[in-house]
Formats: C-alpha cells, sequence, structure tokens
C-alpha cells in the first residue's frame, strides 16, 4: 500500500484528538492506551516514511535559509543565524568558564587540604618536640627511684627447712635456727619471713 502525504497528514490528524484526551484525562489514558505491541512492517514503513519526508522538509528548509543568506547577507535569516552563532559561542564560552573554575576551585580545595595537613604535622611535631623536657624530667625521676630502691633493698634471706629424726621441723635463716613441731608450724614461719623480706617497688 502506498501512503501519500495527504495520507500521512490525515492519519496524524485522526491519532491527534485521541492523544489529546488521553493527554487530558489520565485515566481515560490508561483506559484507552494499547499495550505496546511489536512494530508491523506496515507500521514500520510508515514510520520511516514519515521521517524521511520531515528530514527532506528540514533539508529544503535549511538549503532555502542557506541560499536566502547567501543572496540577503543582511536579511532576517542572516541575523538570524549570527544571532544563533553568537549564542552558541556565549554558550560555549560559559561551560568553558565553568569548567575552568571548577578546576580551579578542585585544586584550591586539595591545596587548602595539603595545606592543612602539613600545618597539622607541622602541630604534632612541635607539641612532640615541647614535651621532650618533660618526659625526660619523668624518665630521670623515674631513674632515680629505681635506683634508689635497689640501694636501700636488703639481700634476700637464706632460708632452710629440714626435719629432726624426731619429727619436729627447723628452719634456719641466715644461719639462725627456729625449731616447730609440725610442718605447717615451720612452713608459715619461713613463708612470713619471705614476705617479710620483700620490699614492693613503689616510686
Amino acid at each position: 500500500m502506498k501512503v501519500t502525504p495527504f495520507g500521512c497528514l490525515a492519519l496524524v490528524l485522526a491519532v491527534t484528538p485521541v492523544t489529546r484526551a488521553q493527554d487530558d484525562d489520565p485515566a481515560a489514558a490508561a483506559a484507552v492506551t494499547p499495550a505496546p505491541k511489536t512494530e508491523d512492517a506496515q507500521a514500520k514503513a510508515l514510520r520511516e516514511q514519515l521521517e524521511h519526508e520531515t528530514a527532506a522538509r528540514k533539508a529544503e528548509a535549511d538549503a532555502a535559509i542557506a541560499a536566502d543568506i547567501a543572496r540577503n547577507p543582511d536579511g532576517a535569516n542572516a541575523q538570524a543565524a549570527k544571532k544563533a552563532a553568537e549564542a552558541q559561542k556565549a554558550a560555549e564560552l560559559d561551560k568553558q568558564a565553568a569548567d575552568e573554575k571548577a578546576k580551579a576551585d578542585a585544586t584550591t580545595s586539595e591545596k587548602a587540604a595539603a595545606d592543612k595537613e602539613e600545618q597539622d604535622h607541622k602541630a604534632a611535631a612541635a607539641a612532640w618536640a615541647a614535651g621532650a623536657a618533660e618526659r625526660d624530667r619523668a624518665a630521670a625521676a623515674q631513674k632515680a627511684a629505681v635506683n634508689k630502691w635497689r640501694a636501700a633493698g636488703k639481700p634476700a634471706p637464706s632460708i632452710m627447712m629440714s626435719k629432726r629424726a624426731d619429727g619436729t621441723f627447723i628452719v634456719m635463716v641466715d644461719g639462725k635456727i627456729s625449731s616447730f613441731p609440725t610442718a605447717e608450724e615451720a612452713q608459715a614461719f619461713a613463708d612470713k619471713v619471705r614476705s617479710n623480706a620483700d620490699t614492693p617497688l613503689s616510686y
């Protein structure tokens, strides 16, 4: 079937009222609009013809405008084309300026972050250096306390415990002997001597 331009126009006019009615009433649009269908050969041919005719008309219009501009460099079409070119150029310049600004802002942000990180490192290093004297004093005080404790400390006593033939027990502390009737008492005495000899480190 051959479709003429007049037939295409009639088809478009026939479809338009339905489309407008659907736009005005969403419920009606939902009820009237059929489910999407696969494009058949006839519909595809019609669509391609419409696209071809539209492209041809645009090309003819562009050619007519170009010819008019060539004949009338100062005419309305020439002025409109000049304004359009200027507008496009201005838009491109605006986009370029926006891109450059965004790039500059990003560079500034990165530099600011790097500067802050460097300042933080310097501040931390300064704080550590400022505390060096206090750390040295604390270390010296600790060392002095340890040395004092070691100097004041007594050697651990020599403790020996043994059982006699009669069943009693003796505990010898640095050569001094003490007797006890049971092993438990002897052990308790030895533990007490050992505990009294232990001096906890404190400073």
